[in-house]
């Protein structure tokens, strides 16, 4: 697997038997019948089963799997241009994670001989020696319970495919690190690539902002410059780093902060070897290759245009009264007053007085889940009671980087992992991640908001549906579009 997680080009959701029976019938039959030439029957269980369906970035089905309740695993069915995309390993993991929330032991199913390492590699083992001839072969896993934190520890340890991504990013200023940033330039431009010394550094440094990459032991392994206009330049990573991600999560970062200064776009100038990398990124190409520095080299920009769905909340001249603690009792879903939030503790206790009354939903957008404010255990406690509540709570947890919480631990990453299948942590698509707000909306009726999650300057409502209802439409569009980070479903080794 490779050791930065790619984006999804499919969607996977629950299916209903009696209403899209025809549906699912019909995969099943492009992938058994029409491709492999085999007979696919039904067998009068579909009612009994619990069905998903995996559909493209257009709504068009793509694949389905099915549950029995005995725990036996069948029909899972994909068309051939989605496998390499990673639609059946999703489907096969929902069924799963629904057998272990049912609290069944194992999960069994019949392997055709040309897809037994593909169930191996997703946790399954043979039952039995596979008999001379046979085309199929029985397989089961053992499901670990949701809370035994133990078992999991020890199928983690035993996993070689877990990865973790092993650098962390932020701004910086030249003045403060000018010297390690022109060092890395050195090594990469002209050791590696054969570049002039020119690009090790000149007069636009000063003026332009700057980005850093570091691994875990706090060194410097990539940077990336930026213009105040938007044109973006010296990107170099460290060889070892480069099929990591971090070259994209530095893009990702200059681009976010154009958007934020209100840049219509970003540019820059690379060798035309890049033209996939870049593409990933959502650059696109303009103009033709022309030499520079005896290499090939084309333009590339990108628009920071937004939906309308992801605009920022503009509330000019906020009147309100600033958060007491001891002195008024909030009540959610009828207490309408406006709460000036202006520092660290007023922001900390409103999230956790208002958690506190959840009764159906929680949803977070927090770029980096910021531990002054949700990790705590308190707030976990709050969260696993919500989660064990009944089959109908739900708390989504979204941001833009794994590594933060992964590499320092979390108390809201523990209990989703305990809890996997009521609280779920995605991360948001590198596209939609221009506005640095922060948000907090439960049960659809209360919220904690702030423009900037670096600044303490917000507000709280503990009944604001009108509000709720847009923040809600704008998190549930940036939901179905976030990805599914496998850092963020495994205890980290």
């Amino acid at each position: 697997m490779n050791e930065e997680f790619s984006l999804r080009r499919f969607n996977i959701r629950g299916a209903d038997w009696p209403s899209e029976a025809s549906t699912l019938s019909n995969i099943r039959h492009l992938v058994f019948e029409v491709e492999q030439g085999e007979r696919s029957e039904a067998d009068g269980t579909g009612e009994t089963c619990v069905h998903w369906l995996a559909t493209d970035s257009q709504d068009t089905p793509i694949g389905t799997i099915r549950l029995k309740q005995d725990g036996q695993i069948d029909q899972l069915a994909v068309l051939e241009n989605f496998r390499s995309a990673g639609a059946g390993r999703a489907l096969l993991e929902q069924a799963i994670e629904k057998a272990r929330y049912w609290g069944l032991e194992q999960v069994e199913l019949t392997a055709p001989a040309n897809f037994q390492k593909f169930y191996e590699d997703a946790g399954f083992t043979p039952l039995s020696e596979k008999s001379e001839g046979s085309l199929c072969m029985q397989m089961a896993q053992v499901l670990l319970p949701l809370d035994d934190k133990v078992l999991r520890l020890k199928a983690a340890q035993a996993s070689s495919r877990i990865s973790v991504k092993q650098f962390d990013t932020g701004e910086v200023t030249f003045d403060e690190i000018g010297k390690i940033i022109k060092k890395v330039r050195e090594i990469v431009f002209v050791h590696e690539l054969d570049l002039p010394k020119s690009l090790i550094g000149d007069g636009s440094d000063g003026d332009a902002l700057h980005w850093v990459a570091r691994d875990e032991a706090g060194q410097v392994v990539g940077v990336i410059r930026m213009s105040l206009a938007g044109d973006i330049s010296h990107l170099a990573v460290m060889s070892e780093y480069r099929s990591k991600g971090v070259g994209l999560s530095l893009l990702e970062l200059a681009v976010g902060k154009a958007t934020r200064y209100g840049l219509p776009g970003v540019r820059l100038e690379a060798m035309a070897g890049l033209d996939k990398f870049l593409a990933r990124a959502g650059f696109e190409k303009q103009g033709e290759t022309f030499s520079k520095f005896g290499k090939d080299c084309r333009a590339y920009a990108k628009a920071t245009v937004l939906e309308d769905v992801h605009e920022p909340l503009q509330r000019p001249g906020v009147d309100g009264d600033h958060y007491s603690e001891s002195e008024i009792v909030y009540k959610l879903g009828s207490d309408k007053r406006l709460i000036l939030l202006r520092r660290e503790e007023d922001y900390r206790n409103v999230i956790l007085e208002m958690a506190k009354q959840a009764t159906t939903s929680i949803r977070i957008y927090s770029p980096v889940l910021e531990h002054k404010l949700f990790d705590n255990d308190e707030l976990r406690n709050i969260f696993s009671a919500l989660a064990r509540r009944n089959r109908y709570t739900r708390i989504d947890i979204l941001l833009f980087d794994s590594h933060r919480v992964t590499r320092s631990g979390h108390a809201l990453l523990e209990v989703s992992r305990k809890l996997s299948s009521s609280i779920k942590m995605k991360i948001v698509h590198p596209e939609l991640r221009q506005l640095n707000h922060e948000y907090m909306l439960v049960d659809d009726v209360g919220i904690v908001y702030r423009l900037d999650y670096e600044v303490y300057d917000g507000y709280a409502n503990f009944s604001d549906i009108t509000e709720c209802n847009r923040l809600c439409r704008q998190f549930t569009a940036t939901w179905e579009s976030g990805l599914s980070d496998p850092n963020l479903r495994q205890l980290r080794l």
